[in-house]
């Protein structure tokens, strides 16, 4: 009986091997092969530099080029500084309200970044509250539409991104370091200074390279604020190359993306040296005693400063953008006569946006479902079989969600339009290719939260199940869905919310009927729609924060079972 047991399985982890191995080479790597060959095709088909000699000869690329450098590492720099301010106060210090001060950190990087933008755009534009009391006080008003306007909005929302890569480290850290230095005669903010800084340096230093390809990523902060500004970076000089449809767009489109996965992978392997670094002093406990303790008036006034500091840049805006999408103009009045309902009444009756959100829940949904089922199907492989197929196929997975998301919609496009020379599917602009970015994009969330919770299952059942007589479906069916079910979920649950609110890929992905809420959104943005994208962004952001309630509610609930 054993060793007809051990025949099925080795046949069925051939079987599966092969899938995984697949599934990796279609989904994932024959995509960007494609996209590298395309840059590298002339007109006559044939392999060619020509396109790379153009790109030398552009100045506008060359622009591209800097400012997304020069762009990314400054708002990097400056996620650092808030990141690490940040996280030594909550980790080191005796302040209360830690976990208000934590997710108020958060909080910008949960919030897709097109509303964080567009609640900031409201709050200091002419007639806004914030110019308006600037004025007042004889101060310039602050312009977003710069250079430091992009900056400041991307070094806000990745400093989390900072702040959980030290915070980690800091609660790390050995105490009997600091006491060994404090018996020395060393003080505290000395102590601090010289021994935990340093310490903490290769983790500042791996969240600085962290919230670097965050910003190299993003597209919809420079997009929202640079577009209208002639501020060009990578990812929104494709987006014009592609959406121009000349007759070189999406060749010459193929070479910017390869020279922005070329930066966005020069980060990732840093950020991976970085992080495999270790100094010394680090245990395995965490420690969560303050090491600097104020005295209770001092500390009364780093916790109103830190939490003042965040709501002032990370609520106050939402809420001004919910009251601004209520005025009749652009300028800040609270008066009920400048007041209507008018543009919350369009969110809900408008044709365009009820289809964007619809055509929104459905792709998210798919895209999520495929990213469920095959993603924890991989992640059996990898935990109970060892299987190098389905390890294969999670790096391949990893490799598609590190490059930017706008190179991987362009890949996928390439590709998918023609997967084999002479066969024409019609997918671009399609739900199908759509429901294949998400899924390409957030399949290695699943693969890692799937596989985080089957090493912490017992395989004893799974193995008496198959022994027993049990088929391996009825075994996935009365065993290992049960447990795999609430953990599994909670990465879904991410992998919704992010696809729900995506832009950067359906920027160049869809099509007029299958239009996303995010492109919805850019759309009324970029035709000076101010009020009306202030008002679907507040519903958006509503229904975010709903959702992420319900998420807490049900978490609790069965905590207390």
């Amino acid at each position: 009986m054993e060793a007809l047991l051990h025949r099925t399985r080795a046949l069925r982890i051939s079987r599966s091997g092969l899938l995984f191995t697949v599934l990796a080479a279609v989904f994932f790597v024959f995509p960007l092969i494609r996209l590298v060959l395309l840059s590298l095709t002339a007109e006559d088909g044939t392999l060619s530099a020509a396109q790379y000699e153009v790109l030398l000869q552009d100045p506008r690329a060359g622009a591209a080029i800097a400012n997304t450098i020069g762009i990314s590492v400054s708002a990097a720099l400056l996620s650092a500084l808030c990141g690490t301010v940040t996280a030594f106060l909550t980790v080191y210090t005796n302040i209360r309200y830690k976990t208000l001060i934590e997710g108020l950190v958060f909080l910008p990087f949960v919030i897709p970044a097109y509303v964080m933008t567009i609640s900031w755009t409201g709050l200091t534009a002419a007639g806004g509250a914030l110019t308006q009391l600037l004025q007042a006080a004889g101060l310039p008003p602050l312009d977003l539409y710069t250079r430091g306007g992009i900056i400041a909005m991307l070094g806000i929302c990745h400093m989390s991104v900072v702040h959980v890569t030290v915070s980690h480290r800091l609660k790390k850290i050995f105490e009997e370091v600091d006491w060994a230095a404090r018996v020395s005669g060393c003080p505290p903010w000395k102590t601090i200074r010289r021994v935990d800084l340093p310490m903490a340096a290769p983790a500042i230093a791996s969240g600085t390279v962290l919230a670097f390809l965050a910003d190299v990523d993003n597209f919809a902060v420079p997009a929202f604020l640079g577009i209208s500004s002639n501020i060009p970076v990578l990812s929104t000089y494709i987006y014009e190359k592609v959406i121009s449809f000349g007759p070189d767009s999406f060749a010459y489109g193929a070479v910017l993306s390869v020279v922005l996965s070329v930066i966005a992978l020069t980060g990732t392997l840093l950020a991976a040296r970085l992080g495999g670094r270790r100094d010394g002093g680090e245990g395995g406990r965490v420690h969560s005693e303050a090491r600097i303790v104020f005295s209770p008036a001092v500390r009364l006034v780093v916790e109103h400063l830190t939490a003042g500091a965040l709501i002032f840049f990370s609520v106050v805006p939402f809420f001004y953008m919910a009251v601004s999408a209520l005025l009749k103009t652009f300028n800040f009045s609270l008066r009920p006569e400048d007041m209507t309902l008018d543009n919350y009444r369009f969110v809900f009756t408008n044709d365009g946006i009820r289809e964007a959100a619809l055509n929104s829940l459905f792709l998210a949904g798919m895209g999520t479902i495929a990213c469920l089922v095959l993603g924890t199907i991989a992640a059996y492989g990898i935990v109970r079989r060892g299987s190098r197929a389905a390890a294969f196929l999670e790096g391949c997975a990893s490799m598609t969600y590190s490059v930017p998301g706008i190179v991987l919609a362009l890949a996928l496009i390439f590709y998918w339009s023609q997967p084999v020379p002479g066969m024409t599917t019609g997918l671009y602009g399609s739900y199908t290719i759509l429901i294949l970015g998400y899924a390409s994009r957030y399949m290695i969330v699943q693969i890692k939260n799937s596989a985080s919770a089957m090493v912490s299952m017992s395989a004893a059942a799974e193995d008496a199940a198959l022994v027993s007589g049990s088929s391996f479906l009825r075994m996935w069916v009365k065993i290992i869905i049960p447990q795999l079910a609430a953990p599994a979920l909670a990465g879904s649950f991410f992998i919704f919310l992010s696809a729900f609110t995506e832009l950067t890929m359906s920027s160049v992905m869809s099509s007029a009927s299958t239009k996303t809420i995010g492109l919805a959104i850019f759309n009324l943005q970029q035709a000076g729609d101010y009020s009306l994208a202030a008002a679907v962004s507040s519903v958006i952001l509503a229904v975010m924060l709903l959702c992420c309630a319900v998420r807490l509610v049900y978490k609790k609930a069965r905590r207390s079972v």
